[in-house]
């Protein structure tokens, strides 16, 4: 089973119902208390039909909701068990009898296990709380909170219409009255950054808020929203960029409170930014791949717990006596079988002219797949008179940790550690930076040049994440004119992906050797071919190669 770093939503409905509940969602129609009886006015992000399921948006009555709902869930994720979600608008804003008479009349539609209720904080009167009350002892109660944010600029700006003391006073009352809240915040509005959405997860968690809801803000067509927007374009978030938010985010919420969600659907001819190139289910799986690979969980800030990944790499000796892993996801070695130090010094250090450049001057090293950091390692020892400048890129910590237990080096052995604990070592002559994180994310970051890039992708078959023509376009920005790059491998499509980013490279394999290797520099050749292409920069691995390989055979069919 994935080992997911968070607590999910589902793994709370299965500890409380045995089963997860899918949502069946129902627009009632009811208005907002923010918006004219035109419908006109409302929040400046909400859109018309007031965030309706898409499912929902072609069915007339409710009954008919309910019913399409059941058999597309049924359909699509084999559901067996359901909660009725009142989600467009807002759930509260009518009578106290029309809503018992409404809910009542739903709930009859079939046996739900729970009903979750949309609604915003300034709709929360002593009626409704008392009624609320009352059916959460026939049915399991949730109250879907519109908070959004605690900044009340913000709120203001947006025309939410309340303040944030209403936000908290509306959390307190549905507690005091036994009902449970599940929060639901935007991450992204115009002039908030990082505090702002650090200081309402805080407030609400200190409330002991029983589930939270996160997405990043989308600009919706024909909102208040997006004729601001349009006017003034302002920064909205990236994948990217969002799940670094989200992810600091996940970290300061107590692990035992339910992440409700963590992403949000906007119809693509809706959506006017951010526009993504990840889907929904991608984005998620990006997340907790990140997570894992960088050892942290939701919580890990505020209740220092210590996430332990599942080993799934055992040491194997390699032919120069080095230590590598033998990786059971990948089935292959991280190094070749001729040996890490041999590659280190053979093809990266050797073919970059890196221990001739370090006689004349400062060098900025750029090392891409750190793994187990030989290369990086050789390269410290090679330091005299100029200091060596290394920033290196990797995807996984806990690799670094194991290297530092099999290391055979006692001062490599202490770097490695000291940069698994805090991502930095530095001595007089060198330092060694570590940068965590999506490669293809984190390289778009850099600002300084390089007189040396190293871009050990480990396997191409398995990472040609890091071999497309995108990445060396990249690359080609942060490369000094006089800058050489060593690949380790001598696939043709990264030659291919070279010459098109404007590199001019030559293979380099070791004689009487596995080690395999290209070493580029600036300038114009022609290699004919298909290169990897990833030009959203999202694309999985397995999508990288069939495509390529879709591109080859009709090229071939061509001929």
């Amino acid at each position: 089973m994935k080992n997911i770093p968070y607590n999910t939503y589902r793994s709370y409905m299965i500890n409380i119902y045995h089963a997860p509940l899918y949502s069946i969602s129902v627009d009632l129609d009811l208005g907002c208390p923010n918006r004219e009886l035109d419908g006109s006015g409302g929040c400046t992000f909400c859109p018309e039909n007031g965030a309706r399921a898409t499912q929902n948006l072609n069915e007339k009555s409710v009954e008919e909701q309910i019913v399409k709902g059941i058999e597309f869930a049924k359909k699509r994720y084999k559901a067996k068990r359901f909660m009725l979600y009142i989600q467009a608008y807002t759930g509260t804003f009518t009578s106290v009898i029309k809503q018992k008479e409404m809910y009542s009349h739903l709930l009859k539609q079939y046996d739900f296990d729970a009903i979750s209720i949309g609604t915003r904080p300034d709709c929360i009167n002593e009626s409704t709380l008392e009624y609320l009350q009352e059916l959460n002892s026939e049915i399991d109660v949730h109250i879907d909170l519109g908070i959004q944010t605690l900044n009340d600029d913000t709120l203001k700006k947006i025309n939410r219409g309340h303040n944030a003391q209403c936000s908290i006073d509306a959390i307190k009352k549905l507690q005091a009255y036994g009902i449970k809240v599940f929060a639901h915040v935007i991450v992204g509005f115009e002039g908030e950054k990082r505090d702002d959405w650090v200081n309402t997860i805080e407030k609400i968690c200190e409330l002991n808020i029983d589930g939270i809801k996160i997405h990043n803000l989308h600009i919706i067509k024909n909102t208040l929203l997006s004729t601001e927007y349009e006017k003034k374009k302002f920064k909205t978030y990236n994948e990217y960029e969002y799940a670094e938010e989200l992810i600091h985010l996940l970290r300061i919420i107590p692990s035992h409170i339910p992440i409700i969600r963590i992403s949000t659907d906007t119809p693509s001819d809706n959506l006017i930014a951010p526009i993504w190139n990840m889907h929904k289910g991608q984005f998620s799986e990006y997340v907790i791949e990140q997570m894992n690979y960088r050892e942290i969980t939701q919580g890990d800030l505020i209740q220092k717990k210590e996430h332990k990944l599942e080993d799934i790499s055992k040491p194997v000796e390699l032919l120069d006596k080095s230590v590598s892993f033998w990786d059971e996801k990948y089935k292959s070695y991280y190094h070749p079988k001729s040996g890490a130090y041999r590659q280190a010094k053979e093809l990266f250090i050797e073919k970059s002219s890196l221990k001739q450049k370090l006689k004349t001057k400062d060098i900025n090293l750029l090392d891409v797949g750190f793994g187990m950091g030989y290369n990086s390692l050789e390269s410290i020892s090679l330091v005299k008179k100029h200091k060596l400048n290394i920033v290196a890129l990797d995807n996984n910590k806990s690799i670094i940790l194991k290297s530092s237990k099999v290391i055979k080096d006692k001062n490599h052995e202490k770097i490695l550690q000291q940069i698994y604990k805090t991502g930095f070592y530095e001595e007089t002559n060198y330092s060694l930076e570590l940068v965590l994180g999506d490669v293809r994310y984190t390289l778009q970051n850099l600002k300084n040049k390089f007189d040396v890039i190293f871009l050990d992708s480990f396997n191409h078959i398995n990472n040609p994440s890091l071999l497309s023509i995108e990445i060396f376009k990249i690359l080609k920005t942060l490369l000094k004119s006089d800058g050489v790059l060593v690949c380790s491998t001598s696939s043709e499509a990264v030659r291919v992906a070279l010459s098109q980013a404007k590199f001019k490279s030559e293979i380099s394999n070791l004689i009487n050797s596995d080690i395999k290797g290209i070493f580029a520099v600036h300038g114009n050749e022609t290699v004919e071919g298909v290169p990897y292409k990833d030009p959203f920069l999202i694309y999985r691995d397995k999508q990288i190669v069939t495509n390529r390989e879709k591109e080859v055979k009709l090229l071939k069919s061509r001929l």
